[in-house]
């Protein structure tokens, strides 16, 4: 983004979201957040949908429950199931990207309070195009996929 739009959007975010449709386009929904063991980080899920022309990308997601939220990514290798950090998560435009539970996921690192069922947790999601979406997601039990 060129500094002088950047100006703009810092000067008048309302105006700068009803011009150029920033963020508008993307909904997230179906945020939780799974119980974990005592002294485990926590798995978070979602739904991004993108009704916009174009791909964006998910790349942050903070929350002030754990020290750091990482995108984790669940793949075959080698006849194994591996877990590996990814920077960015794109979500296609017109279409929509699941976070769940054996697939593409949030880790909550270094929590810092104990979640149970019943909390809630407040999620900061980041996408590349400097939209920003809120989204409170309540913790609950819940099974893993299965394998």
């Amino acid at each position: 983004m060129d500094p002088a739009c950047r100006a703009v959007k810092l000067a008048f975010p309302l105006l700068f979201v009803t011009l150029l449709g920033c963020g508008e386009s993307i909904t997230v929904r179906d945020a939780w957040i799974r119980e974990p063991p005592p002294r485990s980080p926590a798995a978070g899920y979602l739904i991004i949908e993108n009704r916009g022309a174009r791909s964006v990308e998910l790349v942050g997601v903070e929350t002030v429950a754990a020290e750091r939220t990482e995108i984790h990514v669940m793949e075959h290798r080698d006849g194994k199931m591996t877990m590996r950090i990814t920077d960015a998560v794109t979500v296609p435009a017109d279409g929509q990207v699941a976070l769940l539970s054996g697939g593409t996921h949030l880790m909550l690192m270094g929590l810092r309070r104990k979640l149970k069922a019943g909390d809630e947790v407040a999620l900061v999601l980041h996408f590349a195009d400097d939209t920003v979406k809120r989204v409170v997601a309540p913790v609950r039990k819940g099974g893993y996929a299965p394998r």
